[in-house]
């Protein structure tokens, strides 16, 4: 995806579904859903490990299926492996696509081309292989502040 495209759904984003959310603070997926607390996105977790317990105010769900009907959706962040994406999407499809879901993302080191054709199909963006904290990061300014040359050049921190 474009850097301006994606600097406009990263900006847009206000409730991601973390499937394979972890309340394990040394793991991705929690450090990643703290980052967008922290930039005030709701994180609804996923995980039928940690069911019924809280995570930032938010009790982890079972499942997919167990999103309120009446809650937006803007994106799916997916931490599971590449081999149990697709059904993942489906599901998605189903009972995000309604609730206004527009991306899917597939975490670092996963990808699975299957489900991206399916989700494309469906009108929804896809993003494999990246982590969303890393992307804005780097396209808001954070990653040039510690140094990394992220190849934008701007006098501006907030794109």
């Amino acid at each position: 995806m474009e850097d301006n495209k994606l600097r406009k759904l990263l900006k847009s984003l206000k409730t991601i579904v973390i499937i394979g959310a972890s309340a394990n603070p040394v793991k991705a997926s929690f450090f990643v859903g703290r980052y967008f607390i922290l930039r005030g996105v709701r994180i609804i977790p996923i995980n039928p490990k940690y069911e019924g317990q809280k995570l930032w105010g938010e009790k982890f769900l079972k499942s997919i299926q167990d999103i309120d009907s009446q809650t937006n959706v803007d994106m799916v962040d997916i931490f599971r492996p590449s081999n149990e994406v697709y059904p993942i999407v489906k599901e998605s499809i189903k009972y995000l696509k309604p609730l206004g879901c527009k991306t899917i993302w597939m975490q670092i080191g996963i990808k699975n081309q299957r489900a991206a054709l399916e989700a494309k199909k469906n009108d929804l963006n896809v993003i494999m292989d990246e982590c969303p904290k890393i992307e804005y990061q780097r396209l808001f300014g954070e990653l040039r502040v510690a140094g990394f040359n992220t190849g934008i050049i701007s006098s501006k921190i907030d794109l």
